[in-house]
Order: structure tokens, then sequence, then C-alpha cells
């Protein structure tokens, strides 16, 4: 089961952006707020991957393009190495297909860098509790009818969530689509955290209420 980190206690945050000026302007708003402590930063993907495990942190904030791994590639290799984690995406981009993808790679929350501090807090505070925030600004080009949960799950973990709903053993699923049980397992794990179900029956009952049900 994830386990979402306790709101009265502080957030550890660590901050991926490859601009110097960005990561002091977000520590600055963020520790501005009580609760709130910036325990990183990282200039590129792999010091990215290096800071948040070495510091335990329950939120990184990362931006879509710097050096080596990033954007999606880089928020799926999060997810993979820290299925807790929560993860704030941070950009100068606003484009649906943008934020759609980083959603669909992994992420929790989406704003842009242009955003109110105040939006910036708020989507904070939002993720680390549990609750996907897509900023208001870049929200309306998103499909409305798709589940902020479901946009999150990358197209595998969609995959394995589809035939576990069909009635799949995960054996079975493994055969299908070429992999071993251990990963079935833990893409099952994964999905079922990022959509905050318990048991396959929830998962059931959440496709079929979203129209997600079928292979």
């Amino acid at each position: 089961t994830r386990m979402t980190p306790d709101i009265t206690s502080t957030i550890r945050i660590v901050l991926a952006d490859d601009h110097a000026m960005v990561r002091n302007g977000l520590q600055r708003i963020l520790e501005s707020e009580a609760g709130l402590r910036v325990v990183g930063q990282a200039v590129d993907g792999d010091s990215a991957l290096a800071r948040v495990a070495e510091s335990g942190c329950d939120l990184v904030l990362v931006d879509l393009t710097m050096p080596g791994a990033s954007g999606p590639r880089l928020i799926q290799r999060l997810r993979e190495h820290h299925p807790a984690l929560r993860i704030l995406v941070v950009s100068m981009h606003d484009s649906a297909a943008v934020v759609r993808a980083a959603l669909q790679a992994g992420a929790d929350g989406y704003v842009t860098k242009d955003s109110d501090p105040e939006v910036l807090v708020e989507a904070v505070r939002c993720v680390v509790s549990g609750t996907p925030f897509i900023d208001p600004r870049v929200a309306s080009g998103l499909d409305a009818r798709a589940p902020a949960p479901q946009l999150a799950l990358s197209p595998r973990e969609q995959q394995v969530m589809q035939r576990l709903v069909a009635g799949q053993s995960n054996n079975e699923i493994a055969a299908a689509l070429h992999l071993s049980e251990k990963t079935v397992s833990t893409h099952k794990t994964n999905l079922m955290a990022k959509l905050r179900l318990e048991s396959l029956a929830e998962l059931v009952r959440y496709a079929d209420q979203h129209g997600l049900s079928g292979l």
C-alpha cells in the first residue's frame, strides 16, 4: 500500500532544474511556507535520481528540459525506482500534449513556471496529500472526461490494468505481454498505488465507473 506522507509534518522536497535562478526562486517560495523544506537540488536527470535516493524526500519538483535523461523518461525512472515518491512538474511548457505525456509517465501534478506562487504551494500540498493537481490554465486543454489518476498510469500499467480487470492472472498477463511475473506484480502494485485502490474488486469497480474495462 502506498503511504501518504503526513501533511502535518515537514514535507521534504528536491528541486530538479538546470537553472540556478529557477531553483533558488523555487526554494525561496517553498521555504517561506511552514512545513516545506528543500533538502536537495539537482541540475540534470542523473543528479535528480541521486538526490532523491540519498535524501529520502517526499516530493520532487522536476523541470522537463534538462541535460541527460529528462522529460517523461526521467519521470518514468523516478516512478520505477521510487513508487511512493510524489512528482510535480514545474515547466515552461503549457501545451496539452506535453502535460498529458508528463502525467502518463507518472507525474502527480503539473504547474507552469509563470504560475503564481500560491498555485505552486497549493500544488505541492495537493500532490503530497494524494490529490493530483494540474495548473488550471493548462487543465482546460486536457480531456476533461479522463480521470486524473488514470492519466498518471504509464502505457504498460494501463495494459496490465485492463488485463487484471478482464480476469487474467499475473502469470497469464506475463505470458501475454512477454514480461516476468515479478515485473507484472510491480506494475500492479504501482498502478494500484497511483489509483489509490486497495483490492482487485476496487480496481474492477473503478474501471467500470470510468469506462476503462475491456481489452
